[in-house]
């Protein structure tokens, strides 16, 4: 799975990256077909915005979310794609 990250009004820090990739590579057990995963971060001064974009043959997935911290944002944004990727996942073997 090929992860490219964005970073909009600022320059994430390594740490940062390093988290959006492991948060990101733990999507792919939920189907591992996954072939692209864009990542943008946006800092605003409302908060702090993650977008996550999914590529799979034939679907796309896109969850988005706001919040004080990165850290919070990106774990719920993760977790809502989880959910979109499980269905898809079922609805493909047909359960």
């Amino acid at each position: 799975m090929n992860i490219e990250i964005t970073a909009r009004h600022f320059t994430a820090s390594d740490k940062l990256k390093e988290l959006v990739n492991e948060k990101i590579m733990k999507i792919e057990k939920y189907n591992s077909d996954i072939i692209n995963c864009h990542v943008i971060l946006t800092k605003e001064n409302s908060g702090e915005n993650v977008e996550i974009n999914a590529h799979i043959k034939g679907h796309d997935f896109s969850a988005h979310e706001s919040g004080d911290v990165f850290e919070k944002s990106l774990r719920d944004a993760v977790e809502k794609i989880s959910i979109q990727i499980k269905k898809q996942h079922e609805r493909a073997l047909g359960r």
